[in-house]
């Protein structure tokens, strides 16, 4: 029976995926945010009962790559889309379709990563391209921040064209070769993981300073920003 458990939570993370998609499209983009960090609570879960339970299979890894291709690549891109048309407002429907197509980078972008990531056999202390939980959190951070600064961003010239493409770019991190900081850790000295407790104090300490100051909606996306920069030094120095 146990060995149906992480299983369970991929299919659930899949299935938020999926109504992620269906709520963006009725315009509710809070809800589909929303599944989405869900969803990624569901994808650590799995993977967590799968190590507790020792019950890791070949179809666990698979079911969990189809559902992250899902929720964290599909998904998000819907989100991209459908926010981006909102902001450029295309008359002509050619010009959507192209925004379209380009938004499907994602979701290729995503798939590319977790093939990847299957023919990976050894242990790594880090990550090879950006993991696609962490792009799926930085697209609906920022889509978050367009979604309450709207008015804003429609009032300064070409900063809505922006959008789609940092979030493309950005999604081209999961097919790099670069290294992202990955939180395993094989001990607990400073010296072997300073990369990893300085984010974490500098992230809880900007947070706490974000959250004095009442801008909540900051703390993720520089948090995120965060993960970048340092994984970005981190492949520098190593």
């Amino acid at each position: 029976m146990k060995k149906h458990i992480p299983n369970t939570f991929t299919s659930i993370n899949l299935l938020f995926g999926w109504a992620s998609i269906f709520f963006t499209y009725e315009g509710s983009l809070s809800i589909s945010i929303l599944l989405i960090v869900l969803a990624a609570g569901f994808d650590f879960m799995d993977g967590f009962a799968a190590r507790i339970l020792k019950v890791q299979s070949e179809l666990g890894a698979q079911l969990d790559s189809f559902a992250d291709l899902v929720t964290f690549g599909i998904a998000p891109a819907a989100i991209v889309y459908n926010i981006s048309n909102d902001l450029l407002v295309f008359q002509d429907l050619r010009l959507k379709v192209v925004l379209f197509i380009l938004v499907g980078l994602i979701p290729v972008f995503t798939a590319l990563r977790l093939a990847k990531f299957n023919l990976i056999k050894e242990k790594l202390d880090y990550f090879i391209g950006l993991p696609s939980p962490a792009f799926a959190l930085i697209v609906i951070s920022f889509s978050s921040l367009i979604l309450v600064y709207k008015s804003n961003v429609l009032n300064i010239p070409n900063l809505k064209f922006y959008y789609p493409v940092l979030m493309i770019l950005i999604g081209l991190l999961m097919v790099s070769k670069l290294k992202f900081i990955a939180f395993k850790f094989s001990s607990y000295s400073f010296a072997e993981n300073k990369f990893k407790y300085s984010l974490i104090l500098i992230s809880i300490l900007l947070a706490l300073v974000l959250l004095f100051l009442g801008n909540l909606v900051l703390i993720t996306p520089i948090i995120l920003l965060l993960y970048l920069l340092f994984s970005l030094i981190y492949n520098f120095s190593s």
